[in-house]
């Protein structure tokens, strides 16, 4: 199995280089939690339960979302934040050493969004920088505005800018505001 390094990012957060492809995903693996599955929120965190509910298909707004990858593991989940101004900021349910935050540039045609670029500098737990991240997503946002759904293409580069590991996915999430 091809070993390769995984981002501290919103989309992974295990060392370069030692976890295999089959346990990329940071939130079940022994040294970075016990997460196996996504968290549960409260039913009050969720806009679809708050009278002042949202309506419409804008993605701008707070978000907890989930992405899973083409085998149906758990990749990583987080908090997305989408901006009117076309800007987008994650937080990853991931270790903070690892630098769990990542920033993003999107554009919405009225059907779909399309997440243009989302980057992160890659770091291992010791806090050595591994490479970097580029993720693209399409999504839809439902007809009422609380949800949205899509794809992800995760690639992961090396220090010397080299294709390291490349994840695919799909991506679900509630409207928190």
């Amino acid at each position: 199995m091809k070993r390769f390094t995984i981002p501290a990012i919103a989309i992974a957060a295990l060392a370069a280089g030692t976890i295999s492809a089959e346990a990329c995903n940071p939130l079940a693996g022994k040294d970075y939690g016990k997460h196996v599955a996504p968290a549960v929120l409260p039913a009050s965190m969720l806009a679809r339960n708050n009278p002042m509910q949202r309506s419409g298909n804008s993605i701008a707004g707070l978000w907890h979302v989930v992405h899973t990858q083409s085998d149906g593991s758990l990749f990583f989940e987080a908090y997305d934040r989408w901006q009117a101004d076309g800007t987008e900021t994650e937080l990853g349910n991931l270790p903070p050493a690892t630098g769990a935050v990542c920033l993003g540039a999107w554009a919405q045609d009225g059907k779909h969004v399309d997440l243009l670029t989302h980057v992160d500098w890659l770091y291992d737990i010791n806090g050595n920088w591994t490479g970097t991240l580029n993720l693209t997503e399409t999504n839809k946002v439902s007809k009422d505005g609380n949800a949205y759904s899509g794809t992800f293409d995760a690639k992961f580069y090396d220090t010397n800018g080299n294709l390291d590991n490349e994840i695919t996915g799909t991506s679900a999430a509630d409207r928190l505001n």
